[in-house]
């Protein structure tokens, strides 16, 4: 029993008996016949989809994985079609020429349930009303919100049990009573107004609703971006359906979730043989095409795939109920072998037994210490007591150059972490009390001089120090949620002169904007907020400021400069240097990196794909740009937010960037490996696609010295 991810092309596209035994994917174009595609073949083998009763017709939705929603525009005939039994069932003619979004299913088991379709007169982004049938009525009924305080609904719509969850623009949700009834006159009412949103990591996001067996299910996935994105992280919450709250679930039990037009679950996934606790996500925010993401819940972790799609092509699942039954399929996939050397386990509280290395003189592990690598003196800690407490020192440094970890966390609830060495290809899992414990959601932010910014919740941010355990927790924060561009800070958060320091910038056309700003310096009670006036045309890249000579230094998506003064609450925009690209990008069009290096200061810009990385040095004497084709010596690593540069601990690692992602080979038995950008060569290696990345991660420097 594997999870589902590429394996070898069997250069056979899948054909229709094949529906019902694993998950294909159908994709419609526009001027084009629908092809069902096997995603997790290599190949991405497709085959047509001729049927007499689809010609003509165009399709509104597919749903529970197996019936499609045709309309035939000149007759108005509307009917749901089952792709596993290729049964039809009429509907009332579908006579609105309003644009319908979305559509769902009362229960998943036609034609015993409700249609629901989301529509809209206006041609806005919304849609304001609904429609509804059941297999055997004459119309459709319309159903329209005339209270005071009306409705328009996002595209987020499910249904569970004879009622139907409906997403609203206000960022609620409404619960609709679409039971089965009798009654001729039946009209659909509303159960519930205001269900209170989740709590949300970043706005720049996507998000749906899943039922299954009566739970229902909101999938967060947060992206880096708007309209050329990546996907970066993602939450689940279930709704409790006594108190209508959201409560964030780190686990999907036995289910496994395919996200894309439509939404299916297979609630027994083992049944089906696929492996639990997979989401499957069709994201079509990339310009490149529609990427296939398999996400891993139990240790966070991600591969993306490019499909052979335009990014205007609508793919749905094909899941149908048939799936449930037992498999005895083999799919290949990467192995499940772990990497022997990436099991050590890190934790600070648990007990440690004596041993006969116990009697060797502290004095002589630690002069050990100072001439071994980070990975083993994790390992030196464990030995025994007496030895847990050792210090690696620094004052060998130079000797042996200490270079990022790339840290992430593994759940929110337990105060776990892990740490990937990117040059000698281990992994370790951490714990300690640095990380605080939380039931919601925790995204770290910034990293630098050992310490690393987290938010923990909508209203919290600590700092924490993994590597000997500190953690300055910070007041409650005055706007809630990372609704910010950037997070730095100018020193250490446990040196009295430490400014934390987020900005966000906004900016429309034609009109003067603002920046917002929220300040917190060593000692105070509370935030400093401040929204400052600016007519520019600048736009903050989704970055991290530098503080750089007293000021924290922002990187435009164009490349400019503007500098926030927290000594006097001031803002202002450098005239130079001048834009380096010709286009105007939009915040999370594409990575924009800024870094500070001996008084150096770097700006990176990379794209969401596997074209090659522009970096540039900034000509102070000038105020100019000048593009950078080699470093002398140097390493650096990127994350989503955070860059950091080094003096290269070996020479095979010079001129290379190295990637929040992991290779994993199949045949090598899974084990991590590092991924980086060649600056000479300017190729990703061992590629761009088909890595492994964690999720919420970032670059971070070890340092163990207490204050």
């Amino acid at each position: 029993m594997a999870s589902r991810t590429l394996k070898k092309s069997s250069s056979q596209p899948p054909t229709l008996d094949q529906i019902g035994s694993k998950p294909l994917v159908i994709r419609f174009s526009d001027g084009d016949e629908a092809k069902i595609m096997d995603p997790f073949d290599d190949g991405f083998p497709e085959a047509t989809l001729e049927l007499e009763m689809l010609k003509g017709k165009e399709h509104v939705a597919c749903l529970e994985g197996e019936w499609l929603l045709m309309f035939d525009a000149d007759t108005d005939e509307c009917f749901l079609m089952s792709l596993s039994s290729l049964s039809k069932i009429s509907l009332p003619p579908l006579v609105t020429k309003d644009f319908v979004y979305k559509a769902a299913l009362s229960s998943p088991t036609p034609p015993d349930c409700t249609i629901m379709i989301i529509a809209n007169e206006d041609d806005t982004e919304y849609g304001n009303y609904l429609l509804y049938c059941r297999p055997g009525d004459e119309e459709w009924q319309e159903w329209r919100d005339d209270t005071d305080d009306a409705i328009d609904f996002n595209t987020g719509i499910v249904g569970s049990r004879g009622t139907m969850y409906l997403s609203t623009i206000k960022y609620t949700f409404i619960a609709i009573d679409a039971s089965l009834s009798s009654s001729s006159d039946y009209k659909a009412n509303i159960k519930r107004r205001g269900i209170p949103n989740p709590s949300i990591m970043r706005w720049a996001r996507q998000y749906y609703l899943v039922q299954s067996d009566g739970d229902v299910f909101h999938l967060q996935f947060y992206t880096h971006g708007l309209y050329n994105s990546e996907v970066i992280d993602m939450d689940i919450h279930r709704l409790d359906t006594s108190e209508y709250v959201w409560n964030k679930v780190e686990s999907i039990g036995d289910r496994a979730i395919f996200i894309g037009g439509n939404c299916v679950v297979l609630s027994s996934a083992s049944r089906a043989g696929i492996q639990p606790g997979y989401v499957y996500l069709l994201y079509d925010g990339c310009l490149d095409g529609i990427i296939l993401y398999t996400i891993r819940l139990d240790d966070r972790t991600m591969t993306c795939t490019l499909l052979p799609s335009n990014s205007s092509d609508r793919l749905y699942w094909v899941v149908p109920s048939s799936f449930k039954k037992e498999s005895n399929e083999t799919v290949s996939t990467m192995s499940s072998k772990t990497n022997k050397k990436s099991k050590l386990i890190f934790d600070e509280d648990a007990p440690l037994g004596e041993s006969p290395w116990f009697r060797l003189p502290v004095e002589m592990v630690e002069e050990l210490v100072s001439r071994i690598s980070f990975s083993d003196y994790l390992n030196v800690r464990q030995v025994c007591k007496g030895w847990s407490s050792i210090v690696k020192p620094f004052q060998f440094a130079e000797r042996y150059p200490i270079y990022p970890m790339l840290m992430s966390i593994c759940s929110s609830t337990t105060g776990v972490f892990k740490m990937f060495d990117p040059i000698v290809e281990w992994e370790y899992t951490v714990k300690n009390s640095s990380l605080a414990p939380c039931t919601d959601y925790q995204m770290l932010l910034f990293a630098k001089h050992g310490w690393v910014l987290v938010m923990r919740g909508q209203n919290h941010m600590y700092a924490a120090n993994p590597f000997n355990g500190e953690r300055v927790d910070l007041p409650e924060i005055p706007w809630p949620g990372n609704q910010f561009d950037g997070v730095s800070f100018s020193s250490t958060p446990n040196s009295p002169d430490c400014t934390v320091c987020c900005i966000h910038k906004k900016r429309t056309q034609g009109r003067t904007d603002s920046l917002y700003v929220m300040v917190w310096r060593v000692g105070d009670e509370h935030w400093t907020k401040e929204v400052i006036g600016d007519e520019t045309q600048f736009r903050t890249a989704y970055n991290n400021p530098v503080f750089y000579h007293g000021e924290f230094y922002c990187l435009g998506t164009s490349g400019q400069l503007g500098i926030f003064n927290p000594d006097n609450m001031t803002w202002r925009v450098l005239d130079k240097p001048e834009p380096v690209l010709d286009d105007d990008p939009l915040p999370g069009d594409r990575y924009c990196h800024l870094l500070e290096f001996r008084d150096d200061l770097i700006a990176i810009f990379r794209q969401h794909n596997d074209r090659p990385i522009d970096l540039y040095r900034l000509d102070k004497s000038h105020m100019a740009w000048t593009k950078v084709e080699k470093l002398d010596g140097e390493v650096i690593f990127v994350d989503n937010w955070n860059v950091v540069m080094v003096p290269a601990p070996r020479d095979d690692c010079c001129n290379k960037i190295y990637m929040p992602k992991q290779g994993r080979y199949v045949e090598n038995g899974a084990e991590p490996k590092s991924t980086f950008y060649d600056i000479k060569s300017r190729k990703y290696y061992p590629g761009y696609y088909g890595l492994t990345e964690r999720m919420n991660s970032i670059w971070v420097e070890p340092k163990f010295r207490h204050k």
